[in-house]
């Protein structure tokens, strides 16, 4: 009995390693790329549920994924800033999601040039 008791803890307890998709641009400071502000604080998820083992679309959530359903907002749309990520799980045994969401600003890149100036230049 607590053989069976070890394996079945030992079977709850193991996990894996998966990869979230890619991300095709990442910068800690958005000013980096010139940016028209299309739709603040929108939000994309990839989930993947299954019920009694049984998966009903194949594969993990991903990144990639949720990101698209942000781009998908807007057809003007290709860079989403000031991204935030989070994964989630519902585990049951029974019926289990995992979802992947993330939440940011959908925007446009825009062309910007930045010329060099000399140090005493004041601007005026």
């Amino acid at each position: 009995m607590r053989r069976r008791l070890g394996v079945v803890a030992l079977t709850l307890l193991s996990g894996c390693t998966v990869s979230l998709g890619r991300v095709g641009l990442v910068a800690d400071d958005a000013e980096l790329v010139g940016v028209k502000l299309l739709r603040p604080n929108i939000a994309g998820r990839s989930c993947r549920v299954s019920v009694l083992g049984v998966p009903f679309r194949a594969g993990p959530p991903t990144v990639g994924e949720a990101l698209a359903e942000i781009l998908a907002a807007d057809a003007e749309g290709n860079v989403v800033t000031h991204v935030e990520m989070t994964r989630s799980a519902l585990l049951t045994g029974v019926y289990n999601r995992r979802c992947v969401e993330a939440r940011g600003d959908l925007g446009h890149a825009v062309s910007t040039i930045r010329l060099p100036a000399p140090a005493h230049h004041t601007g005026h």
